[in-house]
């Protein structure tokens, strides 16, 4: 999918909820995490995985097999959606794109979501391949959402059973050394990065490269008791030749994740 957007005389989208059915209701009561066929709840967020989806008015399109992983928040009645090539659209019609990196959504209830990007095409462009839920350690893995063939029947949508341990422990390719991490604030419409801006209301913003960050993480999510242990976890991984990182790219979602990926043992 290519998309342009006109943003003449925008308004909000209209937000139509999932419907969380009964089936969550029979769900195991151990997790934080309750699937029901293409849809994980989380308690505040409801993550529905499809084929196909429908954008607002600025990008005006349709599609049935690029896929989509969409999260609703049941609190302010909000969405932002993840699709196609791939973008981001927000229910208030903010919008981005990206191509290279993945992209971590941190939402307000602690669940991370992960979306991991395919290899770019020989047009340039990538898709979704795979997207990761995390809350309280309990992870979920969604596959399935895009066909390559353009053939919606040559493949279908799949939400792994949560099991224990973060994306990265449970499956090496969902690092997120050089993922760009939004942050959510008051409601899905309200997206910041890492250094606090917000993404612009207007165009079409590109994402790659905007990072997470080593200083927010050490800055907003390490205790000072566990600044030492960081510390040494990247000059661990520097004297080994493990990977080089700089600091803009790197972003972690936990001091866990910060060890697991860095192969750091205290």
């Amino acid at each position: 999918m290519s998309v342009s957007i006109n943003n003449a005389g925008n308004s909000d989208l209209t937000v139509n909820q999932p419907s969380s059915g009964s089936d969550f209701a029979s769900a195991s009561a151990t997790s934080d995490l309750q699937v029901s066929g293409n849809t994980i709840d989380t308690g505040r967020y409801l993550i529905t995985a499809s084929q196909s989806y429908t954008t607002g008015a600025a990008y005006n399109y349709h599609s049935d097999n690029d896929g989509c992983v969409r999260i609703y928040d049941k609190e302010t009645n909000t969405y932002v959606q993840v699709f196609g090539d791939p973008h981001i659209e927000t229910s208030n019609e903010t919008h981005g794109e990206f191509k290279q990196d993945g992209l971590v959504i941190d939402l307000a209830d602690g669940t991370q979501v992960q979306v991991q990007p395919t290899g770019e095409n020989n047009a340039g462009a990538s898709h979704i391949n795979a997207v990761s839920v995390t809350k309280n350690n309990q992870t979920s893995f969604i596959t399935g959402v895009y066909s390559e063939t353009g053939n919606p029947a040559d493949t279908h949508v799949q939400i792994s059973a949560p099991e224990t341990g973060n994306a990265f422990q449970l499956n090496n390719t969902f690092d997120s050394y050089s993922d760009t991490v939004l942050h959510v604030g008051s409601s899905l419409n309200d997206l910041h990065f890492a250094d606090g801006s917000a993404l612009s209301s207007s165009g079409d913003t590109m994402l790659d490269r905007k990072g997470g960050g080593v200083q927010e993480f050490l800055n907003q999510r390490v205790p000072l008791q566990s600044i030492d242990s960081a510390i040494q976890a990247f000059t661990g991984m520097a004297a080994q030749g493990q990977r080089s990182v700089s600091a803009p790219e790197y972003s972690a979602a936990s001091v866990a994740n910060l060890r697991i990926e860095t192969g750091y043992v205290k």
